[in-house]
């Protein structure tokens, strides 16, 4: 029981319920005008249909994503909706509560009008005009299938708390894998390159104020913390990011892209930092929560060793031309994100801050 309870009593859990009404409805033989020779629907299924335009529903799908982006920020996914520490459920709230705001306020725009739209939608496609109004929704109905919904609870173990356990245990795993998606930003910001632009240092930070943010989950998340604030503490305050300190740039990347390996490197770190030496069980066996010393913050100038994962640059080049080979250089963009996308950066403690200040749009 203390496993579970380790966790549980420092996490809030956030429960998202958003509904957003797809605009679609059951596509029917009668509507293709198929005639008598039709498949039966345990043989084939003939999809959905749209019934009004989709483009003024996208909003929904932007707030909700936002939303999703607030709890993940300093969160991770747990029992369906986010576990956050008690430290950051506040905000949290308050930036969900804005978006709610939003959301209602999208939601009466649309139904007022959703009449309009609708005629302007099979004005445009005249051949289609009878099956979209069959399939018509009066505004009404499609009003109760639009909710921006959260919920902020605390959660206990019950005596009997099932598998709970397991899933506390599986915590750390999580974060890890939701680490690998966020670094994937970093993609094309080193393969072919000779030195890093600073607005990548911004992804790098995000990372890792949610790894320390969640750094009680699982033992093996604070040595990740303890790498890229090494790394972080020796990046020139000013001029450019290449050489040595680019090579472990490129590392840590590596490191951050893949989920087992950040276990691996977390778990053979922790058996180092307790006084032993890292094993084939120590990489690989499940890690239980403990409790962590809080890391102190560092300052620019300080000597300190590279962590492992980074000590020798070079030896890592052949395996990180062979990883990246196959790495697009674009990175997906979505122009359509506002700024209500993009809620205020969690306040857990960031080393050196002004080393890591991002800069738009040059080299130094």
């Amino acid at each position: 029981m203390h496993t579970i309870t380790h966790v549980t009593d420092q996490i809030t859990l956030v429960m998202l319920n958003v509904a957003i009404w797809s605009g679609r409805k059951k596509l029917r033989a009668e509507d293709l005008k198929l005639g008598t020779e039709v498949p039966p629907e345990e043989l084939v299924s003939l999809g959905s249909k749209r019934v009004c335009d989709p483009e003024p529903l996208k909003i929904f799908h932007r707030i909700k994503k936002g939303a999703e982006r607030t709890c993940l920020q300093v969160g991770t996914r747990f029992l369906g909706g986010f576990a956050v520490p008690h430290a950051h459920a506040e905000s949290i709230a308050e930036t969900l509560a804005l978006l709610k705001v939003e959301f209602d306020t999208e939601t009466r725009s649309f139904l007022a009008g959703y009449d309009r739209a609708l005629e302007e939608w099979i004005s445009n496609l005249p051949a289609w005009k009878e099956p979209i109004r069959r399939a018509i929704e009066p505004a009404e109905v499609v009003g109760t299938r639009l909710r921006f919904g959260y919920q902020i609870v605390r959660i206990a173990p019950a005596e009997q708390p099932g598998t709970l356990e397991e899933e506390v245990q599986g915590l750390g795993d999580g974060i890890f894998a939701e680490v690998e998606q966020m670094a994937r930003e970093l993609e094309g910001s080193f393969e072919g390159k000779e030195r890093l632009h600073r607005r990548a240092l911004g992804t790098f930070r995000r990372i890792r104020e949610k790894l320390a943010c969640l750094s009680f989950v699982d033992q093996r998340i604070h040595p990740v913390v303890d790498t890229l604030d090494l790394w972080f503490a020796r990046l020139p305050a000013d001029g450019p990011i290449d050489g040595p300190i680019f090579n472990e740039g490129m590392g840590l990347a590596l490191l951050l892209s893949d989920a087992e390996r950040m276990a691996r490197h977390g778990a053979g770190q922790w058996a180092v930092q307790q006084g032993g030496e890292p094993n084939d069980s120590d990489m690989e066996s499940d890690a239980t929560p403990t409790e962590v010393t809080p890391l102190p913050l560092v300052h620019a100038g300080t000597e300190l060793s590279a962590p492992l994962i980074v000590q020798s640059a070079m030896d890592f080049e052949a395996e990180m031309d062979a990883l990246f080979s196959d790495v697009p250089v674009e990175v997906e963009v979505d122009a359509d994100i506002d700024v209500q996308d993009h809620p205020p950066e969690p306040a857990c403690a960031m080393p050196v801050e002004e080393t890591v200040a991002d800069v738009e749009g040059f080299f130094f």
